[in-house]
């Protein structure tokens, strides 16, 4: 780890000269040693001589732009710390940086001040390139659930989740397996889930789903109860996709999305292993977009 007093050395990458004039100075009273680049090419040539702890590196130059020069400076230096300035933020950008290992993205126009804290926070924090979380951080194990058996009946899962609710609450997360119960058959195989959403929807007749004129009058819902409650789950279960869990984080939100699911089972080798929820993945886009520095954020493990 950097000795917080040692002189950070910075090689800024811009092709407009009126802001890397600025930004060297701004950065320059705040205690860094600044070498300037007028281009990706000039940048190359000056990394051997100045030997730069950290390259803040603008995406869209003339000539070599950015992620050519990030390309070049990786074929030199693997591990040379670099900070991607942009005033145009692209997925397809954002995405071969995270490839090519830079550390943090800074959008345009630059706060000069909350540069230098980020610059710093990245050298006291070893300079932690950016990493996408996996699944198994994210997701909820499932040992955090109520299990129930596939023989029970509706009944049986009203009951089990009115015990599971009368339970104090998770500190982490109040949600965590409160509203949902994992079905399992007698050998230990997991056939799906059963949510209290799923429970009330059967209370509704399929007539009065079907048919927007339908009359309502007290004394339906404890008809219906009546009818429901005995019902086995293996009847009225339905089993969602699953996801292994070595899978990138992007195919579990698509499926999130696509299916509009609320609980996407996480297995491995073929056993479940995790859920996870749509609130497990804005929680970490939540982090990622935070303006405040991420060196020592994005490179931890995951959530209880």
């Amino acid at each position: 780890m950097a000795d917080e007093m040692q002189t950070i050395r910075l090689l800024l990458v811009d092709d407009e000269s009126d802001f890397r004039d600025a930004a060297g100075q701004a950065l320059r009273r705040q205690g860094f040693l600044v070498c300037e680049a007028g281009s990706g090419e000039q940048a190359l040539e000056l990394l051997p001589v100045e030997h730069p702890d950290l390259v803040i590196l603008d995406l869209k130059m003339g000539g070599m732009d950015g992620i050519a020069a990030l390309q070049e400076i990786r074929k030199r230096d693997p591990d040379l710390p670099v900070m991607i300035l942009t005033g145009h933020g692209r997925y397809e950008h954002a995405l071969a940086g995270i490839q090519l290992g830079v550390v943090d993205f800074v959008q345009k126009p630059v706060d000069m001040e909350d540069l230098g804290r980020r610059i710093r926070a990245l050298v006291r924090g070893g300079k932690r390139k950016l990493r996408e979380k996996t699944i198994a951080e994210l997701m909820v194990p499932e040992h955090r659930y109520r299990r129930i058996a596939l023989e029970s009946t509706v009944r049986d899962a009203v009951l089990a989740l009115q015990e599971v609710q009368r339970q104090p609450p998770p500190p982490d997360d109040p949600d965590k397996g409160r509203r949902t119960l994992l079905v399992f058959d007698a050998r230990g195989d997991f056939k799906g889930l059963i949510r209290a959403e799923d429970i009330v929807r059967l209370l509704v007749p399929s007539f009065l789903r079907e048919s927007p004129y339908s009359s309502y009058f007290t004394g339906m819902f404890l008809a219906q109860a009546k009818v429901v409650g005995g019902i086995p789950l293996r009847e009225i279960l339905r089993t969602p996709p699953t996801l292994d869990v070595e899978a990138p984080l992007m195919e579990a939100a698509y499926w999130l999305v696509s299916r509009h699911l609320t609980h996407l089972p996480i297995t491995q080798g073929g056993r479940l292993v995790g859920i996870l929820r749509p609130e497990d993945l804005y929680a970490e886009i939540a982090l990622l977009s935070e303006p405040a520095p991420l060196g020592s954020t994005t490179d931890g493990g995951g959530r209880t």
